[in-house]
């Protein structure tokens, strides 16, 4: 597999963890920049090899999601793993590893001073203490489902840029509340969305062909990405790619039903980059293909 990568000020080869990796016999199966921040995913299969990482100026989060039972670090060799677990490396840290049998595990890169500076913004926290503890081989259902999410994601398909900046706002707020230096609470929910908020952003998420970044829907609504992301999911009880792509999936079976345009303008004024993905997001809804859909809406199905 290979992944599609949008501009970054940063590559993969800027992590001292991705170095590390490559040294050894890992091999990247997809590597994805997310959100406007220099983060990375990267999702890697392992075998039988050692790996030292020399106190990277970068935060690491490790998600192994096959295998890595028999994995070891070498300074703590009671620390057991398995899919599932999490490791939390911040920047500046060190550590060896022994890799016997196979896994593959889901990274994660953050630029350590874009991390200080969303403390700052979401939580009103001083960014000198806006750093994450160390920690080998713990549990965190919540921190693990989001990582199986994006690890799950068609990284390369056009519809995967807002829920990737969503699973990583959510990665990194989680980061933040329940592992960094300094304990804090969420703030506490009020409210939702104000109509005139709730208007700019659904103008913003209904232009015709409009695949808006989670920056550029947070901006619309006057907040910061997290707090626009518990606001929205107040406002209209799911995330803002769930509630895109539903809209953009009923847009597109009216103007089938309407059947006054082709069915590659549909896919093309609905947002879709290619009939193909209306095609499957129809399927995935239980409809059948663009064509079928218009046929069955007018009447004309055969057997």
């Amino acid at each position: 597999m290979s992944g599609v990568c949008p501009p970054s000020p940063l590559q993969p080869a800027a992590f001292g963890v991705f170095e590390a990796m490559q040294r050894s016999r890992a091999q990247a199966l997809r590597t994805r920049a997310v959100g406007r921040d220099g983060a990375w995913l990267v999702h890697w299969r392992n075998a039988d090899t050692q790996t030292h990482y020399q106190r990277p100026g970068h935060h690491t989060l490790s998600l192994y999601l096959q295998g890595g039972e028999q994995v070891r670090n070498r300074d703590d060799l009671s620390a057991r793993g398995g899919p599932g677990s999490l490791c939390s490396l911040p920047a500046g840290h060190a550590s060896r590893w022994d890799v016997q049998g196979e896994l593959q595990l889901l990274h994660l890169y953050l630029p350590e001073l874009p991390l200080a500076a969303a403390a700052e913004r979401w939580f009103d926290m001083d960014p000198r203490l806006a750093g994450l503890r160390e920690r080998i081989y713990f549990d965190d259902p919540v921190l693990a489902a989001w990582g199986a999410r994006l690890a799950a994601l068609d990284w390369a398909h056009p519809d995967s840029a807002l829920a990737l900046e969503h699973g990583l706002l959510q990665l990194q707020a989680r980061l933040l509340l329940a592992h960094g230096t300094q304990n804090l609470a969420p703030p506490r929910l009020r409210g939702g969305l104000s109509p005139q908020a709730r208007r700019r952003v659904l103008d913003c998420m209904e232009a015709e062909g409009a695949s808006p970044s989670l920056a550029e829907l947070a901006q619309a609504a006057c907040l910061s990405e997290y707090h626009f992301l518990r606001m929205f999911k107040s406002s209209f009880g799911q995330s803002p790619h769930a509630w895109l792509m539903r809209r953009r999936l009923d847009r597109a079976r009216e103007l089938l039903a309407q059947g006054r345009l082709s069915l590659a303008e549909v896919a093309q004024r609905c947002g879709y980059a290619h009939l193909s993905h209306l095609n499957a997001a129809l399927r995935g809804a239980g409809l059948g293909s663009a064509r079928r859909y218009r046929e069955a809406t007018q009447g004309l199905v055969t057997a």
